[in-house]
């Protein structure tokens, strides 16, 4: 009479923990990096998106809030939420403002870029639009005497600028690896267009 396989069925049991073991965190660690790049590549289809409507929606001019034209574009580049698989909607675009033009670059974790939080899979535009009034005001003077017309030219019109970030799994914006390989940098792309065109 043969007894009942105890011995087989713990290695089979011991076999699939071990298997578990090595292989889950591997697989975890994987697909984080995997949503960490669709979401830098849909960081670059949502830069398309917006160009497109400053293009043919907006008169070339750089809005400061979110059309649903944008959402229907990133729609047709057929781009999803990586960790919804679904399509991006209203509110999945939030907005903040960039106070200077150090702003703009600063890729630490604690600078604007950084602090910023959202949804996993969503986005965050932020907004640099400088305060020309001064320019305006000379530019538009009827009568510039020389010294106007000198001060003018001495004012170099900023840009309107604006900065997308994108949010991964733990509401954290997506961070690359700087050139060293040892510190976290938020992953952002900028674009601008003169304020004065």
């Amino acid at each position: 009479m043969k007894k009942f396989p105890f011995l087989e069925i713990g290695i089979v049991i011991a076999t699939a923990i071990l298997l578990y073991i090595l292989i889950y965190p591997g697989y975890i660690k994987n697909k984080e990096a995997n949503n960490n790049y669709n979401m830098i590549s849909n960081i670059y289809a949502l830069r398309a998106a917006y160009e497109k409507y400053v293009s043919l929606d907006n008169m070339g001019e750089l809005p400061d809030k979110i059309d649903s034209k944008i959402y229907q574009y990133l729609k047709e580049f057929g781009v999803k939420n990586p960790y919804t698989n679904e399509d991006y909607k209203e509110g999945d675009i939030k907005i903040y403002n960039l106070e200077n033009t150090l702003d703009i670059v600063d890729n630490t974790l604690s600078g604007k870029h950084g602090l910023q939080r959202g949804k996993p899979g969503t986005f965050a535009i932020g907004f640099f639009i400088p305060d020309l009034t001064s320019y305006n005001e000379l530019a538009n003077k009827p009568n510039k005497t020389k010294e106007d017309l000198k001060k003018l030219e001495s004012i170099k019109p900023e840009v309107k600028k604006y900065t997308i970030i994108g949010f991964k799994q733990d509401s954290l914006p997506v961070t690359t690896k700087d050139m060293t390989g040892e510190k976290l940098e938020v992953f952002f792309i900028q674009g601008e267009k003169t304020s004065t065109d």
